[in-house]
């Protein structure tokens, strides 16, 4: 089981990283009225690996338990399932 999430995280990693246009360093600018701010393109990444995370742990509860995520699972874009799944909560 360690190395399919290994797997799952590698290819997440990899999907995200591929799907972007601009580096991780660049700066993006966006303008409202006359003042301008910028973010980092980084942030793109978690944007799209949050959902990404809810969506692969969903399936991998389902799959294994036949159960929904709880909202602390989902509110942790998927970490904490498979953190209590490490960590043998749900038994065997």
């Amino acid at each position: 089981m360690k190395k399919v999430k290994l797997a799952l995280g590698a290819s997440l990693l990899a999907t995200t990283l591929s799907l972007s246009a601009a580096p991780a360093n660049a700066l993006i600018p966006y303008c409202y009225t006359h003042s301008c701010a910028t973010i980092h393109a980084g942030a793109a990444y978690w944007i799209m690996a949050c959902p990404a995370g809810v969506v692969a742990s969903a399936m991998a509860k389902n799959w294994r338990r036949h159960q929904e995520l709880t909202a602390l699972e989902a509110g942790t874009c998927g970490l904490a399932y498979f953190w209590n799944e490490m960590a043998g909560k749900y038994g065997r």
